[in-house]
């Protein structure tokens, strides 16, 4: 009876024993599992990107200014003779030829005058003849009592009387020419003054800063408005003493206008000045564009770029890598397989290509794919194209 307890006992004990081992085994294989999903998750969370090392290249140097525009050429329109203004044959902004009229003053005052000044004129020239006529007689009439004289004909005193004649008439001859030349200067000045009161471009160009309105009065030399040669247009930089090396006047240039559509002109540096601005201590320099449609307008904001002889190697990645926008550009470095988000500094764009200023080095991969998906810290797994 107590042999059979004894079988009963080790029975269950080897029943509990396979019961327990059959559970810590169900409990490793759980655990394997898990671990296994949570593997097969973590592969599963990568970003999967094709990447691209960046590439150097070398070029010409360039040395980038801020600059705005100018007018080539400046022509100041003001009145020459005060006046009232009866006619404005001009718009702002409008294209107008030099020599074209532009305002015109009230003119009868000034006919007047040229008119009265003219018979004065005559009446010089006239007076003129009649002296010349006189001398010619005075000096006849002396001619003919000296050879009288010369054979005892007349008395000296009758000659000499006859010759005072003769020099009074020329005395008064050369009096009535100054007056002829009095009135003729007068006559000229007259007719200017007349010509003034039409009042015409100076240069060509585009017509700004209007300040006249019809029946204003205005004095000489009263602004009336400028004309703007436009067409070249000059881009002016201020150059830094420590630039003043690497450019030189001939060299060519790079003017970028506008932000969001960038257009890009080519344009020669013209001149930099001799001497530095007082107060900023900076050298300006004019960079000539040409502009025959003049679409390029006077005080618009621009980017600069002058090419020296010098070589630099810059970076250049391709343009699917490129993410933001303006001052806020970035790009994705593959580090190791983790995504690692760089602010850049852009140049310019060629076809598929930016070029990198600053933010990436040598040796790194930008990600080209799914960057705007990305986050910096982004598990990668890398797959080729």
């Amino acid at each position: 009876m107590l042999t059979k307890k004894k079988v009963i006992i080790s029975i269950a004990v080897l029943v509990v024993l396979m019961t327990g081992v059959m559970l810590l085994g169900n409990q490793e294989r759980a655990a394997e599992a898990e671990n296994k999903q949570i593997t097969i998750e973590a592969v599963n969370n990568k970003v999967y990107v094709m990447v691209q090392q960046v590439n150097f290249i070398e070029k010409a140097a360039e040395i980038e200014f801020k600059a705005s525009l100018e007018p080539s050429e400046e022509g100041i329109v003001s009145s020459k003779v005060g006046g009232k203004v009866v006619q404005i044959l001009f718009e702002e902004g409008e294209y107008i030829h030099q020599g074209e009229p532009l305002v015109k003053l009230e003119e009868k005052e000034a006919r007047n005058n040229l008119r009265a000044a003219e018979s004065q004129l005559s009446a010089a020239q006239a007076s003129l003849t009649s002296a010349e006529v006189n001398l010619e007689s005075e000096q006849g009439n002396f001619e003919r009592l000296k050879v009288l004289f010369d054979h005892n004909g007349i008395a000296k005193v009758e000659l000499e009387k006859a010759e005072i004649a003769v020099k009074v008439a020329k005395a008064n001859l050369e009096a009535l020419k100054a007056n002829v030349l009095t009135a003729q200067v007068n006559v000229e000045s007259l007719a200017d003054s007349l010509a003034y009161t039409t009042i015409s471009a100076p240069i060509s160009g585009m017509m700004d800063e209007k300040s006249v309105s019809l029946g204003q009065n205005v004095d000489s030399g009263t602004i009336l408005g400028k004309v703007k040669n436009i067409s070249p247009i000059n881009a002016v930089i201020e150059v830094a003493q420590t630039n003043l090396e690497d450019i030189k006047v001939g060299q060519k240039a790079q003017v970028t206008i506008g932000e969001s559509n960038p257009l890009v002109y080519e344009g020669t540096l013209k001149s930099i000045n001799g001497s530095a601005d007082p107060s900023s201590r900076v050298f300006k320099g004019k960079i000539q564009l040409d502009n025959p449609d003049q679409t390029l307008k006077p005080g618009s904001f621009a980017k600069a770029e002058i090419v020296n002889d010098q070589k630099v190697e810059i970076a250049t990645v391709p343009l699917a890598a490129l993410a933001g926008n303006g001052d806020n550009c970035y790009v994705y470095v593959n580090d190791q397989g983790i995504a690692r988000k760089r602010s850049v500094i852009i140049g310019e764009t060629e076809e598929n290509v930016v070029v990198i200023k600053s933010g990436v080095q040598k040796g790194e991969s930008v990600i080209c794919t799914n960057v705007n998906t990305l986050q910096d810290g982004d598990a990668i797994a890398v797959v080729e194209e």
